[in-house]
């Protein structure tokens, strides 16, 4: 199991970076932009009644991908591909791991920081992630919550020192 978990994130991270670099950072970023947007427009809107919500969400998303189409237009003009391909790579592989560590890892395992003596590179990025981030410094997931609940007995336990509980 500690092995899986490290090489499936390590493979994952070779093929979004992959994915990113034929995607571009305008394309990804207009893309998550644009599915935050839409949520967040459509979250404020008053009357959510029947399908207005669905309705305002697809407008905004459709509004900020057709300026994401335009912007990429203009990159395209200036011969900015390559550092476009690049950006999607970095801008996709950041997206992932924070997905991926904080999220996917600890709803699989039931773990939310693993020691470090088992889980090398999870517990490396994860440990990077809380300790320079703080938005993820208290992050636990309800999901992650209710998983380690259930599995008691299988949660491994970290020193005490180490243990980020």
């Amino acid at each position: 199991m500690v092995l899986i978990i490290d090489l499936f994130l390590v493979i994952s991270v070779i093929l979004i970076g992959w994915l990113g670099w034929f995607t571009g950072f305008t394309r990804a970023f207009f893309a998550a932009f644009a599915g935050f947007m839409s949520v967040f427009a459509a979250s404020k809107y008053p009357y959510q009644e029947g399908l207005n919500f669905y309705i305002v969400f697809l407008i905004t998303a459709l509004f900020i991908i057709i300026l994401g189409v335009f912007t990429l237009r203009v990159i395209n003009f200036f011969y900015l591909n390559i550092l476009d391909k690049f950006g999607g790579m970095v801008l996709s592989v950041f997206i992932w791991l924070v997905i991926s560590v904080n999220i996917i890892i600890p709803t699989i395992t039931g773990v939310r920081v693993l020691c470090d003596s088992k889980y090398k590179i999870h517990s490396y990025i994860s440990n990077i992630m809380q300790s320079k981030i703080s938005i993820f410094k208290n992050y636990i997931s309800e999901l992650v919550v209710g998983k380690t609940r259930m599995r008691q007995r299988e949660i491994i336990f970290c020193k005490k020192g180490k243990n980020k509980w």
